[in-house]
């Protein structure tokens, strides 16, 4: 099974007096639509997923599909959760609205090695779902727990429709292990850790900041790909510090209000138990990406 290298964004989810905005969830779409991004993912932890009753999950996945559906887009489906029977019901619902699905290590749980394991076993190797490829994703810092590489490398060997993970732990040296014991495609789960995990043989990143600017962060996975790493080094100098200012609050605060900065979103809502920003961070935030787009438009000036 193949899983297309690239920049994947995991959508926002707009709010409106408390109810999903599709208004402004389809100018979301649509700015991805018009750019050069690989594919989009649906109910990932920038889309708020832990907050979105079933339903709502539901009518989002059916939207995407309707819209991107019949395009080169792929649509990767998160359906992580800590019940793991809940998790293989809900991607029996969803299989035909996407290419590929994501799960994630089950959080609160704590399970050990052993129960990560049977947990992603018990869901990717059940006859519902064995035809669809999909993406393990592993993020320590909200689930508590991190999933060992060699806990990735038998899970990868034992099932032939595991093909990539999505790493987010923050370490280097982990994500080295993982390409070293098994040939899992790794997918950087930051995109500050870009550069770094495409160095070490990465397939691409699924991100945050191409909410906002994706073809700026295809152009940047582009330039890696291609080995280009001085020129990507350049660039991501310049990035650094707008991806940095979306995580000054928990993901996604910061970057709902750089949507609604550019007049995709109507709103910069939040579901509790995540609130908005105050003015002084909104400020900052509006600031350092106007800044950013400044230095885009000075640096074209320059080469005309």
């Amino acid at each position: 099974m193949n899983f297309e290298n690239g920049v994947y964004t995991v959508l926002m989810t707009p709010f409106l007096n408390g109810a999903i905005d599709y208004e402004s969830y389809d100018k979301l779409i649509e700015h991805q639509m018009n750019s050069n991004i690989t594919g989009v993912v649906v109910l990932g932890t920038t889309s708020e997923s832990s907050t979105l009753g079933e339903l709502e999950k539901l009518e989002l996945v059916q939207f995407v599909y309707n819209r991107l559906g019949n395009t080169n887009k792929k649509i990767i489906i998160g359906i992580g959760g800590n019940n793991t029977i809940d998790t293989l019901n809900f991607a029996e619902i969803v299989k035909n609205y996407c290419d590929y699905m994501m799960v994630t290590v089950p959080n609160y749980n704590k399970p050990s090695q052993k129960g990560i394991y049977e947990h992603f076993k018990f869901i990717c190797s059940n006859d519902l779902v064995a035809d669809k490829p999909f993406i393990l994703y592993n993020i320590p810092s909200r689930t508590g727990v991190n999933m060992l590489p060699e806990t990735v490398a038998q899970l990868y060997n034992d099932n032939n429709n595991i093909v990539a993970i999505k790493e987010a732990s923050g370490d280097i040296n982990q994500i080295m292990e993982i390409r070293t014991l098994c040939n899992i495609k790794v997918f950087s789960g930051d995109d500050l850790m870009t550069i770094p995990v495409s160095s070490i043989g990465g397939c691409g990143t699924i991100s945050v900041l191409s909410n906002i600017l994706p073809n700026e962060m295809m152009n940047l996975y582009n330039m890696c790909a291609n080995y280009n790493y001085n020129i990507a080094y350049e660039v991501h100098k310049h990035m650094h510090k707008l991806i940095k200012s979306l995580f000054i609050e928990s993901n996604p605060v910061p970057g709902k209000v750089l949507l609604n900065h550019i007049n995709l979103f109507e709103s910069s809502s939040v579901r509790l138990p995540l609130v908005e920003m105050d003015d002084d961070k909104r400020n900052k935030i509006i600031n350092i990406y106007n800044s950013f787009i400044n230095n885009i438009l000075i640096n074209q000036n320059n080469l005309n």
